[in-house]
C-alpha cells in the first residue's frame, strides 16, 4: 500500500477532497491500512475496496456523487451491509466533477485505477482472469489510442531499435550454439512473438525481444544435449513445451504478480551486471579467437575486425549522446540520436566495402536465402526421440521457465511502474506470463530462440509515445488563469503490433542484412552491454574502490551512510555475482536461475539482519 500517494488523495488539506473533515480521513486511512491487498478502485462507482484474503468480507469506503458524502460499507458474502462513518463530510457541488477526476489520475497510485497484482483473485486461473477482465474494457481504445501521429515516428524508430538486439543476440547465439541458430531465427521469432504478445497481452507496451539471459541458457542447453550425445533440436523443443506449461501454471497461481512484491534494486542490478560482463567477454572471446595461430583468417582480418568492433561501439555511443551535445539543433539531434544503433551498423558495415575489398571477414552464420541456418527443416522432430528424453526434458525446463519467468517479471515491472507520465490502464503479470508461456511453445516447435521481455527497447517504446495532453485551465482568481500542460502515454497496441510486423517486414532486405559483418555485432554488444548498467548505483560503488579516500565523489548513500556500511553492502553484491559466475561456467550452468531466485531472500532476508534498517531503506529502499 502506497501510504504517502493514498494521503495525497485523502490526506489533509488534498485538493481532491478539500471539503473532507480531518476526521473522515484519519478514519478512512485507518481503515485502509488495515486491510491485506492491494485497494480496487472503481472509477464509476468512486468506490475504494481491499479484500480480506483470509475471508469473504470485504470493506469499502463509497463516496456518492449525488450527496458529497462518504460512507464506509463493508459486504460479508455479497450481503449489503452498510455502516455509515461516524460523521459525513460533503463536498460542493461546483467541486464534484473535479474530485471524481482526480480521484482517477492523482489517487492512481493510492487506489490503483486497475488495482494492484493479484487483488480479489482466488483460486487456481483467477489471478489471468483478472488481468483479462481488468483489461479487456480497454481493449477498443488500446487501437483507437494508437491512431496518433505520435504513434508513426515511435513505430519507424522502434523498428529499427528492435533489430538492433536481434543482430547483436543473433550473432551470439549463433556463437554459442555451433550456428544452429542465427540471425534469421531471431528476427522471425522477434516478429511472430511479439505480433502474438502485443495483440493479446495485457500490457502491450512491453516489446518482446532476444535477451542476455535467453542466449546464455539457450547456449547451456546446447552444451548438454552434447554431453548428453542426444540431438539438439528435439530436446529443445520438449523443453519449451515443458516451459509453457510451467509458465501457464505460475501465471494460474498468481506468482508472477506475488514476487513484484519482493524485488528491489540489489537484485535489479546483480542481475543486469552478470549479463553485462557475460556478453562483454564473449564479444572479447569473438574477437580474441582471430589472433589465434588455429585462426583460419589472416592477421590483416584480426586488425580489421578488431577496428569494427571499436568502431560500432564508438560510433553507436557518440550519436546516441548527440541528443545531450551542443552540436546541431536539438530536434535533428535528437532524431540522430534516436537511431544511433542503426546508423552505426550501416556506416561501420559500409567501411569493409568501401575501403577494404579484398580483407576476409567473418559473416554473419546466415543461409544464403530464407532458410533455416542449420539447413534443417523448420518444423522440429519432436518424436524422433525415445520417451526418457522428452520425459527428462522437464529438468532443465524447470531452469528455463525459472529464468523466463523472472526475466518478464522484472522488464514488466519496469513498464508498469513507469513515471512521468504513469500509465493509466492497468497491468497484467498473470496474463502476460500465461501469453509469454504460449509464444515459447510456438517457437520451440520451429526451432526458434525464445523471446522475453526486453527492457531496453521496452522502456523506450514507452519514452516515445508520451504526448502533451490538453491544456486544461485553473483559476486562480477572476482576472488571472493558470495554463497547466500534462503529459500521458499513448498506451495502445498498434504500435507495438506494427514494430513486430516491421521487424518481420525487414527480411525482405535479407541479401543485405546478411552482408552485416560478425565483428561489428560486437561492437554493438559491448555498446549494449555497458548501456544496461550506465548509472548503476553497484558499479558506482565498486567504483569507490579506485578513488582515493580525500577525492571520493559525492553520492546520497556516501553522505547518510557510513563508507564501511556501504562496501559491506557491495562485498555481499559481489559474492552473489561471483556465485552466478561461477555457477554459469560450471557444468551445472543449467541452474543458473536458482542463483537469481536465491538473490530475492539473500536481500529481503539476509540482508535485513546484517545491516541497519535506515541503512538499507537508502542503499536499497524496497
Amino acid at each position: 500500500m502506497n501510504s504517502q500517494a493514498m494521503e495525497k488523495l485523502l490526506g489533509s488539506g488534498s485538493t481532491a477532497f478539500p471539503n473532507s473533515p480531518s476526521a473522515i480521513q484519519r478514519q478512512a486511512l485507518s481503515s485502509l491500512r488495515t486491510f491485506q491487498s492491494g485497494p480496487l478502485f472503481h472509477q464509476k462507482q468512486g468506490r475504494c475496496c481491499r479484500s480480506l484474503r483470509q475471508s469473504s468480507r470485504v470493506k469499502c469506503l463509497t463516496y456518492s456523487a449525488h450527496d458529497g458524502s462518504w460512507s464506509s460499507r463493508r459486504h460479508t458474502n455479497n450481503l449489503g451491509l452498510e455502516f455509515p462513518l461516524r460523521s459525513r463530510g460533503s463536498i460542493s457541488g461546483d467541486d464534484q466533477q473535479s474530485v471524481k477526476c482526480r480521484a482517477a489520475t492523482a489517487g492512481a497510485d493510492a487506489f490503483g485505477s486497475f488495482g494492484q497484482p493479484g487483488d480479489g483473485a482466488q483460486g487456481f486461473g483467477a489471478g489471468i482472469a483478472k488481468d483479462i477482465e481488468r483489461r479487456l474494457p480497454h481493449y477498443f481504445s488500446d487501437f483507437t489510442d494508437g491512431l496518433h501521429p505520435k504513434a508513426l515516428s515511435s513505430v519507424v524508430y522502434m523498428i529499427f531499435a528492435s533489430l538492433a538486439p536481434c543482430f547483436a543476440f543473433g550473432g551470439m547465439l549463433s556463437r554459442v550454439t555451433a550456428s544452429q541458430m542465427g540471425l534469421l531465427e531471431t528476427i522471425i521469432s522477434c516478429a511472430v512473438s511479439g505480433l502474438i504478445y502485443t495483440s493479446l497481452a495485457a500490457q502491450p507496451l512491453t516489446l518482446l525481444g532476444p535477451t542476455g539471459f535467453m542466449v546464455v541458457i539457450t547456449g547451456a542447453l546446447y552444451r548438454l544435449t552434447k554431453q548428453a550425445m542426444v540431438p539438439f533440436f528435439p530436446v529443445y523443443g520438449w523443453v519449451g513445451i515443458w516451459s509453457c506449461l510451467f509458465l501457464v501454471g505460475l501465471g494460474a497461481l498468481e506468482a508472477s504478480s506475488e514476487l513484484v512484491k519482493y524485488l528491489t534494486r540489489f537484485v535489479d542490478e546483480t542481475f543486469t551486471t552478470f549479463i553485462s560482463i557475460g556478453f562483454m567477454c564473449e564479444a572479447y572471446k569473438g574477437i580474441a579467437s582471430l589472433y589465434s595461430p588455429a585462426s583460419p583468417y589472416p592477421i590483416e582480418t584480426a586488425l580489421l575486425s578488431f577496428v569494427l568492433a571499436a568502431g560500432t561501439y564508438a560510433t553507436a555511443k557518440f550519436l546516441t549522446q548527440l541528443r545531450s551535445s551542443r552540436l546541431l539543433l536539438r530536434p535533428v539531434a535528437g532524431v540522430i540520436a534516436d537511431f544511433g544503433p542503426p546508423l552505426a551498423i550501416f556506416l561501420m558495415s559500409m567501411v569493409p566495402v568501401r575501403f577494404f575489398p579484398t580483407v576476409p571477414l567473418p559473416p554473419m552464420p546466415a543461409a544464403s536465402k530464407i532458410a533455416a541456418t542449420a539447413a534443417r527443416p523448420w518444423l522440429v522432430p519432436l518424436f524422433s526421440v525415445p520417451p526418457w528424453v522428452i520425459a527428462a526434458s522437464a529438468i532443465p525446463a524447470v531452469f528455463v521457465s525459472l529464468l523466463i519467468f523472472l526475466d518478464q517479471t522484472m522488464t514488466s515491472r519496469l513498464v508498469n511502474k513507469f513515471q512521468s507520465p504513469s500509465l493509466q490502464k492497468g497491468e497484467g503479470y498473470n496474463l502476460d506470463l500465461a501469453m509469454v508461456g504460449v509464444t515459447t511453445a510456438l517457437a520451440s516447435l520451429f526451432g526458434l530462440p525464445w523471446m522475453v521481455a526486453s527492457a531496453v527497447p521496452s522502456l523506450n517504446h514507452v519514452r516515445s509515445l508520451v504526448v502533451p495532453a490538453k491544456t486544461t485551465s485553473a483559476s486562480g482568481s477572476e482576472d488571472m488563469k493558470k495554463e497547466e500542460i500534462r503529459h500521458r502515454v499513448l498506451e495502445n497496441r498498434l504500435t507495438g503490433i506494427m514494430i513486430s510486423a516491421g521487424v518481420g517486414a525487414s527480411l525482405a532486405f535479407w541479401p543485405l542484412l546478411r552482408r552485416v559483418p560478425l565483428p561489428v555485432t560486437s561492437g554493438l554488444f559491448v555498446f549494449m552491454s555497458l548501456g544496461i548498467i550506465n548509472g548503476s548505483q553497484f558499479v558506482e560503488r565498486v567504483k569507490l574502490w579506485l578513488y582515493h579516500p580525500e577525492l571520493t565523489p559525492e553520492h546520497e548513500f556516501t553522505k547518510q551512510v557510513p563508507k564501511h556500511e556501504v562496501h559491506k553492502f557491495t562485498v555481499l553484491q559481489l559474492a552473489c555475482l561471483w556465485a552466478l559466475w561461477n555457477l554459469k561456467e560450471s557444468k551445472w550452468g543449467l541452474a543458473f536461475p536458482v542463483v537469481i531466485l536465491a538473490l530475492i531472500p539473500i536481500r529481503n532476508i539476509l540482508a535485513t539482519r546484517v545491516f541497519q534498517s535506515h541503512h538499507l531503506a537508502i542503499l536499497d529502499p524496497k
